[in-house]
């Protein structure tokens, strides 16, 4: 894709895009169908909930199979997810959960740069996050060095510029690295109930080609409400991602479904739990083992 398609596609619109916007998704495997109607119920319980948030920017519950689901929700900030995840308000539908599970997989996102289209009229698209910035050393004067050096662990908190954030401190930057590299896509298309089979065709095509590439990990795709198709890519190589932006299947979608039609690349934060026994994190490090490579793991699992 030339330089300037790529920056034009990049740029938010009017409405902006706060820097902060944090995403999460989930994903669930059921022990059997017949847990099918019991986790819709709870479904529409969590959808009610997540209707009540005003923090919430955007959110989706998608199910891919009579045993498997996932959820995407897009927050204002770290801060309002972790609020709302504290706050109990789902706490008696998790626990069902850990009841009814094979497997349970949790992402957290940052939108990255690269988008195509809006989601539902919101361009969710961020700068290129700047995590790895100068050692402190460097930006600040020697008596706030000195300070620092007797309190080992605020130093280790503390950002280039002298600030305090979760962004900056040592359990962040650790799970950062764990699935550092790492690149993640989602693609949205919206269309008339009529059509769904049309957007599921498309989208199938698209995951078909995720999937050929030598880095693919997992992929899911699903429908949410009637018209709602979802696909969701993960790979062990961010540019995978930006390639699968570039492709002229997702580009014939766009111009199939022009005001439908939503794609942005998200950046790994951290992990919990995994998805059919795939952990994108490359193991803990009190245990040492020699962890194979993601591709190789992948490779060797059968995907969802």
């Amino acid at each position: 894709m030339p330089d300037e398609e790529r920056a034009a596609r990049r740029a938010p619109g009017k409405d902006g895009v706060a820097e902060e916007l944090f995403a999460v998704t989930t994903r669930s495997r059921l022990k059997g169908p017949w847990l099918f109607p019991a986790m819709m119920i709870a479904s529409v319980r969590v959808r009610r909930q997540l209707a009540t948030t005003g923090t919430v920017v955007r959110w989706a519950s998608i199910v891919a199979g009579p045993s498997e689901f996932w959820t995407i929700t897009v927050w204002k900030s770290r801060h309002d997810m972790q609020e709302f995840m504290q706050s109990g308000a789902h706490d008696d539908i998790m626990w069902l959960f850990s009841k009814w599970l094979q497997s349970f997989w949790l992402m957290r996102w940052r939108p990255g740069p690269d988008e195509i289209g809006r989601w539902k009229g919101i361009a969710m698209c961020q700068p290129e996050p700047e995590y790895e910035k100068p050692p402190m050393e460097r930006a600040k004067g020697e008596a706030l060095q000195k300070a620092l050096d007797h309190l080992p662990r605020l130093k280790a908190a503390t950002a280039a510029d002298g600030t305090l954030s979760y962004e900056s401190s040592p359990y962040a930057r650790r799970s950062r690295a764990e699935v550092g590299g790492a690149g993640g896509l989602v693609v949205h298309l919206s269309t008339s109930a009529l059509d769904s089979w049309e957007a599921l065709k498309a989208l199938r095509a698209l995951r078909q080609e995720a999937r050929a590439d030598p880095e693919s990990l997992r992929t899911v795709l699903g429908f949410g409400k009637p018209g709602q198709v979802y696909l969701l890519c993960v790979w062990a190589d961010r540019h995978a991602a930006r390639r699968l932006l570039d492709s002229p299947r997702l580009a014939a979608a766009v111009k199939r479904w022009p005001d439908g039609c939503w794609a942005n690349e998200w950046i790994p934060e951290n992990e919990f739990g995994h998805w059919d026994g795939l952990r994108l994190r490359h193991g803990r490090q009190r245990y040492a083992i020699a962890v194979p490579s993601l591709a190789r793991r992948a490779a060797e699992m059968p995907d969802a």
